[in-house]
């Protein structure tokens, strides 16, 4: 199947976007840490959510036959290790 280039854009895109969603979730969730809060339900949600994007933006980005560069993977282990370990 050939993938047209605005389809690859468009993952890419997407990619993108979920990924830097991921990163401020992250953020979100280190400033709590320090703080010693716990984060509220809406912020978990947000967490859960921008980690199910990032997989799901990544099965996009793969099936356009797409290639992830090193600091990405590096985003979408923690995010699948997120997955795995039950966190969302």
């Amino acid at each position: 199947m050939t993938v047209s280039p605005q389809d690859q854009l468009a993952a890419t895109n997407r990619l993108r976007r979920a990924l830097l969603a991921f990163q401020s979730a992250q953020v979100l969730v280190l400033t709590h840490q320090r703080q010693r809060k716990a984060l509220s339900p809406a912020e978990m949600e947000t967490l859960r959510d921008s980690v199910a994007e990032v997989v799901t933006a990544f099965q996009a980005f793969s099936a356009a036959g797409l290639v992830i560069g090193t600091d990405d993977r590096r985003l979408l282990a923690q995010a699948q290790r997120y997955l795995a370990e039950g966190g969302a």
